[in-house]
């Protein structure tokens, strides 16, 4: 997943590009620690990004972030379907005529399925999970 960053001062003239990474933080570092659930609200961690550098010569033109594509991974996904069938021979009319009988569950142990948190908010604290509808 890319973190991206809404910046309004990009000298080249793009207003999303990619975060900036401090660089005092490992791969596993830059997301909050715990289960999806209580991290709903903070799903990065805030002291692990910061604006890109200043570069323009009037002193507010920023260049691009240092982040790159997959620097961190989106919430896990648990699914557990479920399919039952059962074939019973009924020799009427014909003799090897049968009734089938079938059962699907979806989500079966109902657990919520996370979609990627939103990366392209403005401040990094507003990048919140959203539960989707399994497909």
């Amino acid at each position: 997943m890319k973190v991206a960053l809404t910046n309004a001062k990009n000298v080249f003239g793009i207003s999303e590009d990619r975060a900036e990474l401090t660089g005092a933080c490992s791969k596993s570092q830059l997301l909050t620690s715990g289960p999806i659930a209580k991290r709903l609200d903070d799903y990065f961690s805030k002291s692990c990004f910061t604006t890109p550098p200043v570069v323009g010569a009037d002193g507010l033109g920023t260049a691009f972030g240092n982040s790159g594509t997959g620097v961190v991974d989106g919430p896990g996904q648990v699914n557990v379907d479920l399919s039952l069938s059962q074939l019973a021979a009924l020799h009427w009319p014909r003799e090897e005529s049968g009734l089938e009988f079938r059962a699907g569950f979806f989500n079966t142990l109902n657990h919520p399925q996370f979609a990627n948190p939103d990366s392209t908010s403005r401040r990094i604290r507003l990048a919140l999970p959203t539960c989707s509808v399994p497909k």
